[in-house]
């Protein structure tokens, strides 16, 4: 058995500042072993082609634990209260065939939704929010808009009244720091009201909107199936969760890169053509998510030059990926210009991010609404005075003060 890595992925100081730790995880290879809270001894791939061909190898890796001969998960879930257990219900978890199935279901509803017929709810949203900061000198970008504008996107995307977004905010505030075990405990009977509340709005007459996301989940059909209750609640609690914590931190990483690098910051003023290209690579350079969720090794076998037995986990450290030079030109370097940008940041292979385009579009509102009413935006403070979370696998500013006006 290989000897794990002392790499240090989980502290602010490593989140200000990854990418030496990635160089030096690249440096011992493909893939490196690591031992990590709640997960435990874990291999990771950390080079682009590792983790792409990973996350595409569903005939050796499996996402699903059982497939790999693993049955704790299914015990773990067993003692949990149901309420909690059924959101592992989602497609995530899932190998095919109930991927596809669950999957197939979940973009009929998406596809009735157009993202472009969405901007302009995502910029009213964006206004209203930046409104309350008309006249302030000084202000939390984090507090007061990065949190609130995807929290009221994904909100108006399932179809959820808009006087109940407030108590999502109450009830899930407690799950920013999965990584804490007691947070997550903390958590929890937010976690029981909103899945009540869930189950609840889901049914027909329930309070869902009818142009709404959860309704066209309720009535998509595939081949004469449909989601089951629990599984429509699970569904929608991981697109809450996904549509929301994800974007912030790319909204929240992203404005930080631009507002500490003065020049790339200028060229978006003078030429907002550059947002696609800007959000592509804020989701390269930030990497808001740095790994996948593990996957298990069907079978004793040989792999990047590693042994692997079977059960044995494995993920993909994106955000590793997402700096290896042996992919990207002067990869430390951030460059709103960066074309090709290959990041995998969404993932890629089957479990590619479903809300891809919504988080791209989200980011460059955001950033364009931010610039065009404070053209003077800038930090509050030096580059090394702003502080990061202490998180497993989430790049998470804990603040982003800046200055308003000049």
């Amino acid at each position: 058995m290989i000897e794990p890595h002392d790499f240090d992925v989980l502290s602010p100081e490593f989140h200000a500042n990854p990418l030496p730790t990635f160089d030096r995880m690249r440096a011992e290879g493909a893939v490196v072993r690591m031992k990590l809270p709640i997960l435990g001894r874990t291999s990771f791939a950390v080079t682009h082609d590792a983790c792409a061909a990973l996350l595409k190898d569903h005939e050796s890796f499996a996402r699903d634990p059982a497939n790999a001969g693993s049955r704790t998960q299914a015990r773990i879930l067993k003692f949990l209260p149901r309420t909690i257990s059924l959101l592992a219900l989602n497609m995530i978890g899932f190998d095919d065939p109930e991927h596809r199935r669950l999957r197939g279901l979940v973009d009929q509803a998406f596809q009735r939704r157009s993202i472009e017929a969405m901007k302009p709810t995502i910029t009213q949203i964006a206004d209203r929010l930046l409104d309350r900061l008309d006249g302030k000198r000084e202000a939390d970008l984090m507090s007061e808009f990065c949190r609130d504008l995807p929290l009221s996107v994904i909100c108006a995307v399932l179809g959820l009244p808009e006087q109940d977004h407030d108590r999502f905010k109450r009830w899930l505030g407690g799950l920013t720091d999965t990584a804490n075990i007691g947070a997550v405990i903390r958590a929890v009977p937010g976690v029981v009201r909103v899945v009540r509340y869930l189950r609840r709005v889901s049914r027909r007459g329930g309070g869902a909107l009818p142009d709404g996301l959860v309704a066209a989940l309720r009535d998509a059909e595939t081949d004469g199936q449909t989601l089951s209750e629990d599984e429509l609640v699970s569904m929608i609690f991981l697109l809450f969760g996904a549509g929301q914590e994800t974007t912030t931190h790319l909204i929240a990483g992203g404005l930080f890169a631009l507002l500490s690098h003065e020049d790339q910051l200028l060229r978006l003023q003078n030429d907002r053509s550059l947002l696609p290209t800007c959000v592509e690579e804020c989701l390269r350079y930030v990497s808001p998510v740095q790994m996948t969720k593990p996957r298990f090794a069907r079978r004793d076998m040989s792999w990047q030059g590693q042994q692997f037995r079977r059960g044995d986990m494995i993920a993909a450290f994106l955000a590793a990926a997402n700096c290896d030079p042996a992919k990207f030109e002067h990869p430390h370097r951030f460059d709103i210009t960066r074309h090709p940008n290959p990041h995998l940041s969404f993932g890629t292979g089957v479990h590619f991010c479903l809300g891809f385009q919504l988080a791209r579009a989200e980011a460059a509102i955001a950033f364009d609404r931010i610039l065009t009413r404070f053209p003077d935006v800038s930090l509050n403070g030096d580059v090394s005075s702003i502080r990061w979370r202490k998180r497993l696998g989430i790049r998470a500013l804990a603040q982003l003060p800046v200055k308003l006006a000049a």
